[in-house]
């Protein structure tokens, strides 16, 4: 029951990370979803420096990965968000555009991770 309560307040904090982001680019009239695009992103990034951080010092604790790992970065990073965000564009007639949203996620995204990693050994 502790470790679920450790997600649930990570889940939180990510969760509003994630919604103010949004919000920084509510009034863009782009075609792209710069919001969860952006919020993916950091949410790669930083679970690359937290999870190296964590194994770095040692301090793998139950607590602090699902409150981080699990629990905060999960909540920031959205996935059902972009596959529906793709969905749209495909409706909308695109094609070009939502493949070239796919791939940039995921391609920049595996390079946030190993960025973050990367920065968390020079910590």
């Amino acid at each position: 029951m502790k470790i679920l309560l450790w997600v649930f307040l990570g889940g939180g904090l990510g969760s509003s990370l994630r919604y103010g982001i949004h919000l920084l680019f509510k009034n863009t009239t782009s075609l792209y979803p710069y919001g969860t695009f952006t919020a993916n992103l950091i949410g790669c990034l930083l679970i690359g420096i937290l999870f190296g951080v964590l194994h770095k010092f040692n301090i793998l604790k139950e607590e602090l990965h699902f409150f981080f790992i699990v629990g905060f970065t999960g909540g920031l990073t959205t996935f059902s968000s972009f596959a529906l965000e793709n969905v749209h564009l495909f409706r909308e007639g695109y094609i070009i555009q939502p493949l070239i949203y796919s791939l940039g996620s995921v391609i920049l995204g595996i390079l946030m991770v190993v960025t973050g990693l990367w920065l968390s050994k020079i910590l």
